[in-house]
């Protein structure tokens, strides 16, 4: 599983004469190394945008291609409008490769389930369930996950948007360090 925040390698002047840095010498090690990474990554948390300060993550795991386009043809026939068809595929894809609502531990690194104490104390692992742990009510006809997406991020597309972008990057390339590559300041 891929942690967005990895341990750091100790600097070079961190390192006494003494001591040697363990690691792939050559050329092929380092890249055989870095391909069993890549291919060892499979899960990602993602700080949820707009809760960052509270230590909010959800965790993802990768799709692959045939789950994207099952719900691609799926979403073909819900709509025409090439607009609303990108944003629904993204959507589900947010969806279905949501794992659980987590809190990160500042201190240990850790990151700690979010349970639901209104009810039973279980787990909140759907984003209807974070909704719903956020405070959301809505009336049966409301109660879908495209809707609690939504509704998590306060009604605004294009905070949707970009956290599936991220997502979406990311299964583009699962070696990346999510913090480092492309959310930048959000964890500083």
């Amino acid at each position: 599983m891929t942690n967005i925040e990895d341990e750091a390698q100790p600097l070079v002047h961190e390192i006494t004469e003494d001591e040697q840095v363990k690691g792939p010498g050559t050329l092929a090690e380092q890249l055989r190394l870095r391909r069993a990474e890549i291919a060892d990554s499979h899960e990602a948390y993602f700080p949820l945008t707009g809760y960052e300060e509270y230590g909010v993550h959800a965790r993802h795991r990768l799709m692959d291609r045939t789950e994207i386009e099952k719900i691609g043809r799926r979403i073909v026939n819900e709509t025409r409008d090439r607009g609303e068809r990108n944003m629904r595929i993204l959507l589900d894809m947010i969806i279905n490769s949501t794992s659980g609502f987590y809190l990160k531990d500042d201190e240990t690194g850790e990151y700690q389930e979010i349970r639901d104490d209104r009810n039973g104390s279980s787990p909140v692992i759907t984003w209807g369930m974070m909704a719903h742990y956020l405070g959301w009510d809505p009336d049966e006809a409301d109660d879908n996950s495209r809707i609690a997406v939504y509704w998590v991020f306060g009604g605004n597309e294009f905070m949707v948007g970009q956290y599936g972008i991220l997502i979406n990057r990311w299964m583009n390339n699962t070696g990346l360090k999510v913090d480092e590559e492309f959310l930048g300041e959000v964890l500083a």
